[in-house]
């Protein structure tokens, strides 16, 4: 017996390396060290259920034009977290929108009395997809652009339903890298058209807010999507880690809906409702 546990220590501490390098890049092995809940944001003013199950997002389907942008191959993760106990499993079976404005700041099937610019009827950048058995989802986008006073930022919503009955719904947002940003707006077309913007995760509305599960953390701070940059594409990876029963929240620190402030002003559209993604009207 002596010996089988020496071989056992042995092999742990001649893997430890290795063990210690996966607990610090995977989000799911942190997880049993005492990582909580993905913090939880506010949906914003622009969410629409236009019940769009598609992994490529960038048209609209109402005239098949494909939004001009940097594509962005995203894959996120959503998995299960019991805080209590540490265990992670995949979150298979849920339904993820993801929503976000195009290369020039503006979000389809919005108003131009809501954001300057009238996009109604076409639903560009907006789409769900079910996670698979490793809880993941894979979308082909644009690297979103930007507008006033949010810093840029992609939504996502995570949801399961019974019959017709919502059993859960997690809503947050990404941020994204500030000189990424920057240099993708300053130097490809038609980010270009409008440059640079000013506004910065530090001071954005919703990131800025407290994380109600970690004393003295920012919402921001565990809301940064990953990202790489190849020539012609950018790719993004989030995992999403939802506790039930011990949920992260946050309150922005500005007035705006958390979509920010409509650009051309007038009322927010309504957000959520609708027929669950599962069952599509016929």
């Amino acid at each position: 017996m002596t010996n089988k546990i020496d071989a056992a220590r042995r092999l742990l501490l001649r893997n430890g390396a290795a063990t210690g390098a996966l607990m610090m890049a995977s989000p799911l092995v942190r997880a049993a060290a005492g990582d909580t809940s993905t913090v939880e944001v506010t949906e914003g003013p622009y969410f629409i259920d236009e019940l769009l199950n598609r992994s490529d997002i960038r048209s609209s389907t109402s005239t098949g034009l494909v939004q001009d942008g940097l594509l962005m191959l995203l894959t996120i993760t959503v998995s299960e977290l019991d805080t209590d106990t540490g265990v992670v499993k995949p979150l298979t079976g849920a339904y993820v929108d993801i929503w976000h404005c195009n290369a020039l700041g503006v979000y389809s099937d919005v108003s131009a009395a809501q954001q300057g610019t009238d996009a109604t009827g076409q639903n560009f950048l907006r789409g769900y997809q079910v996670t698979d058995r490793q809880g993941k989802v894979k979308f082909r986008t644009i690297y979103p652009g930007w507008y006033l006073p949010r810093a840029p930022h992609i939504h996502a919503k995570v949801r399961q339903f019974s019959g017709t009955d919502t059993t859960l719904e997690f809503t947050t947002q990404f941020a994204l890298d500030d000189e990424l940003s920057n240099t993708i707006y300053t130097t490809l077309a038609p980010y270009t058209t409008k440059g640079a913007t000013s506004y910065t995760n530090d001071i954005d509305q919703v990131f800025t807010g407290d994380n109600s599960c970690t004393s003295g953390a920012l919402a921001g701070d565990s809301l940064h999507l990953k990202l790489t940059r190849a020539e012609k594409y950018v790719t993004g990876s989030f995992n999403i880690l939802i506790d039930s029963a011990a949920r992260c929240t946050s309150t922005e620190t500005g007035s705006g809906g958390g979509g920010g402030t409509p650009p051309g002003g007038g009322d927010m559209p309504p957000g959520g409702g609708g027929t669950p993604p599962g069952q599509p009207p016929a």
